[in-house]
């Protein structure tokens, strides 16, 4: 299959995925924010927070270098090698979950009633949350390992259509029949576990690994040593991911963390599309380099950037152009937040154009290196945040976070072209630009007409009209040969997500 169509065909399924994921996760929110009000949705972020942060923790990086080692390697010809890169990646990543288990829940008392002035719901809550971090360091794992072998489906189907629908489901469940405490604390529990069991059933389908053997492999000191550089990477951006949630709820409460998320939540549904073309592009960039392709590298560098351009501008522009009607779907008082949602929007979209130089440098063997721009814009967006939000609030912290990803985004580019001789830059970046400027210009006469509609119908004919122009300007435009060969691919939607 060609390059082209490859991406657009395992992209689409990851892309599917990641919709309906972060769409039920959006609404999850969204009913959330009216269920249980800013305070509880704030306990809710901050004990989220902290055990992602200890989950990230716990997986040592090594879900990253599962994925390179086995990209590299052929199922049919490396069956053994494989089976023992994924066994020791279980053993390892299972005692060390337990040992930072252990640490979280020693440190609960801590973290909630000093470091965030919160209240014994917000203890319970990290103590709860922290009971799943070695079930889900496993899943994710299971998860890597199957896009390890470029099959993206199992994972998607998992952590993108299971896992939202039991975290809705149980806390709808928990709302209307049980208290406020248990829709924040179950729903987490309930996710976890049946993650778990599903992805353990697809692995075994792949290669024939049961939990029951999860602890029968040896350590693999090749994978750790290269995974562990990328472990300090991935606790940074973690870290820097949540650090406006942490540092919110250090200098104000767990209310304003409460009004901040909403925003984060909408923003962060551009991130579904930097995600759904990275699950296919690195594996392939990976295997790319190893037969030191450059052509092929700087072809599919080019071709993914440009199609994460063409795709996240429409949705950037609804995003600008009516924060306020998709703040209002959370609650009126949540209105407040659209100016967060603005500056988060324009950080997530510098975000996807610079998206794919990080995995290009992680893939190509340059670790060390992606360690220490995540340490430095670390650093930076910590500052930020310190002198920002004492003195500006919640906007302070999306100011923090548009400045860090616009700096660490321009630096990884550069260095990219420097060190891999490739770069993203081509005159066929300017079409979506034309299509987007005028598209924005349309918009901004018609809003006047239907921004006092009800919130979900002003919202449905804005989407309507950005997306309808947007793409028959695209057209008009004329599309490239590989965009074809990419859209060839997008047909696997129509197919049954598990038939090849």
């Amino acid at each position: 299959m060609k390059i082209a169509s490859k991406i657009g065909k395992e992209s689409s399924i990851t892309f599917s995925g990641l919709l309906y994921g972060n769409l039920n996760r959006y609404i999850y929110t969204a009913m959330l924010a009216r269920w249980v009000g800013p305070e509880f949705l704030g306990i809710y972020s901050l004990a989220n927070a902290v055990v992602l942060l200890s989950e990230v923790i716990a997986k040592m990086g090594i879900e990253t270098g599962v994925v390179r080692y086995i990209g590299m390697l052929s199922l049919e010809d490396d069956y053994e090698k494989i089976k023992d890169i994924i066994l020791s990646a279980f053993k390892m990543v299972f005692i060390f979950s337990i040992f930072i288990m252990i640490i979280s829940l020693l440190l609960s008392d801590y973290v909630a009633l000093t470091i965030f002035n919160g209240n014994i719901l917000l203890k319970q809550a990290i103590i709860v949350f922290s009971l799943t971090i070695p079930f889900n360091s496993l899943t994710l794992i299971s998860a890597h390992a199957t896009q390890g072998f470029k099959l993206l489906k199992y994972k998607t189907f998992v952590t993108q259509f299971i896992k939202p629908t039991v975290l809705f489901a149980s806390a709808f469940f928990m709302i209307h029949f049980f208290s406020k405490d248990l829709t924040i604390l179950v729903p987490m529990v309930a996710t976890s576990l049946v993650g778990f069991l599903c992805m353990s059933y697809f692995l075994n389908k792949i290669i024939q690994i049961k939990p029951t053997i999860y602890l029968q492999g040896s350590f693999n000191y090749d994978l750790l040593k290269f995974s562990s550089p990328l472990m300090f990477v991935s606790i940074l951006q973690t870290f820097m991911h949540w650090m406006d949630i942490l540092m919110i709820g250090y200098f104000l409460d767990a209310e304003a963390v409460g009004y901040y998320q909403p925003a984060v939540r909408t923003a962060g549904l551009l991130q579904a599309l930097l995600l759904s073309f990275l699950s296919i592009y690195t594996p392939m960039i990976s295997q790319f380099f190893k037969e030191q392709n450059i052509e092929k590298m700087s072809k599919i560098y080019k071709m993914v950037t440009r199609w994460l351009i063409l795709s996240s501008l429409p949705i950037a522009i609804i995003f600008l152009m009516f924060s306020e009607n998709l703040m209002a779907l959370f609650g009126s008082q949540y209105v407040a937040s659209s100016d967060i949602l603005a500056i988060l929007t324009i950080a997530t979209f510098f975000q996807a154009v610079f998206g794919v130089a990080a995995p290009t440098l992680s893939m190509t063997g340059h670790t060390k290196l992606v360690l220490y721009n995540t340490l430095s814009v670390f650093i930076i967006n910590l500052l930020l945040n310190s002198f920002l939000i004492p003195m500006m609030g919640p906007v302070g912290a999306a100011f923090s976070t548009l400045i860090s990803l616009i700096l660490i985004g321009i630096v990884r580019v550069i260095q990219v072209q420097y060190i891999l001789k490739i770069n993203f830059f081509s005159i066929k970046l300017i079409k979506p630009f034309v299509a987007s400027g005028i598209t924005t210009t349309l918009l901004l006469i018609v809003k006047f007409y239907i921004v006092n509609f009800n919130v979900v119908l002003t919202l449905l004919l804005a989407t309507l009209i950005c997306l309808g122009t947007y793409l028959i300007l695209m057209w008009v435009l004329r599309l490239e040969n590989e965009d074809k060969e990419f859209l060839k691919g997008l047909k696997i939607i129509r197919k049954n997500l598990f038939n090849d």
